[in-house]
């Protein structure tokens, strides 16, 4: 049964059984800084209809107090009410402040992230081998690529021996890869590597004029080879 001056947090997106302990002290402790008038209010319970945070007040004074206070910090974005919303915005969950007539007084603003998008292509990227291990039919090979960032990789076992016997240097791995595209920026989630090839230690200079001099090359008709071939260390997804 509802208790008397009842203050209710619903969360669309999830559900009591489906939330957990630590995201749910994460809520009490936000809410307690959105309502204010600490000794006055107090936690009821979590039920259900989506998840729903209940929480109830002494009396109609301290309960009006909070109704104020909580509608002043969402008219003005405060800082209690921009807790919440990051909470949410982080969760994925939609968030409506229900009074004791279960009357929806604050709605929190949903901000829709970008959703992922996934793509399986051959692809080949290069950077510095700096471990190769494991004892699966898989042996797991990182790569570190030309920003810092790991390259995580796999191998054959006959693949990762000869891999081995070239570890820090650069090389260029080719094969079935697996893509996130996260906020605008392509990430290599896993290759399995089917071919490889050591990189020569080169000036960029001699690089360019190699290029230049192969048969059948239309890099000198280029304005900018030097920037083309900058952008030739790792070949992405776009």
């Amino acid at each position: 049964m509802k208790k008397p001056n009842a203050l209710t947090l619903k969360l669309d997106g999830t559900s009591p059984s489906k939330l957990p302990m630590a995201k749910l002290v994460k809520y009490m402790a936000a809410l307690t800084d959105f309502y204010g008038s600490v000794e006055a209010v107090h936690f009821d319970s979590v039920s259900e209809g989506s998840a729903d945070l209940n929480a109830w007040v002494d009396n109609d004074i301290s309960y009006n107090a909070v109704i104020t206070k909580a509608t002043l910090a969402a008219q003005n974005n405060g800082s209690s009410y921009q807790r919440l919303t990051n909470l949410l915005e982080q969760d994925g969950f939609v968030g409506k402040l229900l009074d004791r007539n279960d009357t929806v007084i604050i709605s929190f603003p949903t901000i829709k992230k970008d959703m992922p998008l996934y793509v399986t292509k051959v692809a080949e990227i290069q950077g510095r081998l700096y471990s190769v291990g494991g004892k699966d039919d898989s042996i797991p090979v990182r790569i570190e690529g030309p920003n810092g960032e790991t390259f995580k990789c796999e191998a054959t076992p006959e693949l990762a021996s000869s891999l081995g016997s070239h570890l820090f240097k650069n090389i260029r791995v080719k094969g079935e890869s697996n893509w996130e595209k996260r906020e605008g920026k392509w990430e290599l989630k896993k290759m399995k590597i089917a071919s490889f090839t050591l990189l020569k230690k080169t000036s960029l200079r001699d690089a360019i004029s190699s290029i230049k001099q192969a048969p059948g090359d239309q890099w000198s008709e280029e304005e900018d080879a030097d920037s083309l071939l900058k952008t030739m260390r790792v070949i992405n997804c776009e």
